[in-house]
């Protein structure tokens, strides 16, 4: 009875938060202050003795773990004008009005328990991305809402005895590119090995589960319900003195039930990333991708396109000139009517993983949403109302030709460094599609960034960009008119506060 009272008594100063030598000293304390008998406080020492023992053979399991904590957090206030270009709403014919002014504030911090050099676990959690003042981050108690998320959480491990490397759970996903890829760049939950061969190549292999809604047929659980959507892919990186090469694949299957079809869909990738740096100080490196893609719940069943960029850098002490470009392979003119897609299928990117600068890439480092890749599912939706055409606009290529210029990490002084960008950029789909971006539209853009290294981790950063589109009117006439549909400069200017750890 003694003995398990003391058990008592130490879960109850274990829960109290004091440290074990606070909980031994109290334990002999209370314990010989009874003014117990010889021999039972003789069997009371031994229990003491084993109970320390117990404890500081947890204590040090416990320490075996180790805990790593990363962080990329950041607060900025925001200027944007027209950053739907000034869209003309289609229900009254006018153009929104917009706040100009915010704060916003994302914080994502990972955590790694590191057992040992094989095994770790790795958690990312993420509050925001959040406008101040609303989102859960408003005044009182609406401000304590729920806006934590889980960003990753996955095993990190090595297979016992042998090099490959398992990661399982949910864990950032994304085909090699160079600028961001056309295809797959996202989060999701799934499985990765990777095989090395040698020190010169090696094997990725990856199945995510992207969408699996329902467990059962909602409309009657007796029948299969079939809404899975699996992606596989296979990656063979090969390192080579100054050349990096990653051909690679994937297939993804649509469930019927997902995509509301009598039949599955079955989509195929194909695609070559490379790097040269052995021509040093230019620097080279380039995509290109395939897809195809069979549907069957559209008038156009076949989907296939193709997608091809080049970016080459010229490093300098002071900065780094750079000239990129791209081409995405456009709809003809029976698209319209029905005919074949001829632009590239997406399975998910996030929308703006790709490209320079602001409006359309959303690669900096206060980057929000895909301002151009918005206004063209506007486009999409009011032509069509074809939600395939707006996903397809959000997320993956649209069907353009683009051709940029620019100054990376300019540095006159110590710690303080700008990225100046342009680049103009023409559709390359056919005039009868007017919903989509055409060969007699274009938008350029430029973007100024400043970062101003205060820290070692903490950084103050400014950025400036301007962009513009202009659409042709392709016979349209009147309040219709296509030029009018977003004919306004997008403006912005961001200043902001980075702290990584």
């Amino acid at each position: 009875m003694i003995f398990w009272l003391d058990i008592l008594v130490l879960v109850d100063i274990e829960g109290s938060h004091l440290t074990k030598e606070d909980f031994v000293a109290a334990w002999v304390n209370a314990n010989f202050s009874l003014g117990l008998q010889k021999e039972e406080g003789m069997k009371r020492l031994v229990c003491l003795a084993v109970l320390v023992a117990f404890i500081l053979g947890t204590a040090g399991m416990a320490s075996a773990i180790e805990l790593k904590a990363k962080g990329w957090w950041r607060v900025h206030f925001n200027y944007l004008d027209n950053w739907d270009y000034g869209a003309i709403q289609q229900a009254t014919g006018k153009r929104a009005e917009y706040d100009r002014f915010d704060g916003w504030q994302r914080m994502r911090t990972q955590f790694e328990f590191v057992a040992n050099e094989n095994l770790k676990g790795v958690l990312q959690m993420e509050i925001g991305n959040a406008r101040w003042g609303s989102d859960g981050f408003e005044l009182g108690a609406g401000g304590r809402s729920n806006n934590i998320k889980t960003r990753f959480a996955y095993l990190d491990f090595n297979f016992p005895g042998t090099p490959v490397n398992v990661k399982a759970g949910r864990q950032p996903v994304a085909l090699p590119s160079a600028m961001g890829s056309h295809i797959l760049e996202s989060e999701g939950t799934g499985v990765l090995v990777g095989v090395p061969f040698s020190d010169m190549a090696g094997l990725t292999l990856g199945w995510v589960r992207a969408f699996d809604y329902d467990r059962a047929n909602p409309n009657d659980i007796t029948k299969k319900w079939d809404d899975e959507v699996d992606a596989f892919v296979a990656v063979v990186p090969i390192a080579l003195d100054g050349l990096k090469l990653n051909p690679f694949a994937a297939y993804t299957r649509w469930g019927k039930d997902f995509t509301g079809t009598d039949k599955n869909a079955n989509m195929m990738h194909f695609g070559l990333n490379f790097d040269v740096s052995m021509l040093n100080p230019i620097g080279i490196k380039g995509d290109f991708n395939y897809g195809t893609m069979k549907w069957n719940d559209r008038p156009s069943v076949k989907q296939s396109g193709w997608v091809t960029v080049l970016a080459v850098d010229y490093a300098m002490d002071m900065m780094t000139p750079t000239v990129f470009g791209w081409y995405e392979s456009g709809e003809d003119k029976d698209f319209i009517s029905g005919g074949d897609s001829k632009r590239m299928p997406v399975i998910e990117t996030y929308g703006g993983a790709f490209g320079p600068g602001v409006g359309f890439g959303q690669q900096t480092a206060l980057a929000g949403d895909s301002y151009f890749r918005y206004m063209l599912g506007l486009m999409a939706f009011a032509g069509t109302g074809d939600l395939w055409d707006v996903w397809q606009n959000d997320q993956g290529a649209v069907g353009s030709v683009a051709l940029g210029a620019g100054l990376k990490k300019i540095q006159f002084i110590d710690g303080v460094s700008h990225d100046l960008t342009a680049f103009y950029m023409k559709g390359t789909n056919h005039d009868n599609n007017i919903h989509l971006f055409t060969k007699k539209d274009n938008y350029w853009e430029v973007t100024f960034n400043n970062r101003w290294q205060m820290y070692e981790n903490l950084a103050l950063l400014a950025e400036f960009a301007y962009g513009k589109v202009s659409l042709d009117d392709l016979n349209t006439r009147g309040a219709d008119r296509r030029s009018d549909w977003f004919d306004k400069a997008m403006k912005l200017g961001k200043v902001g506060f980075v702290f990584n750890f």
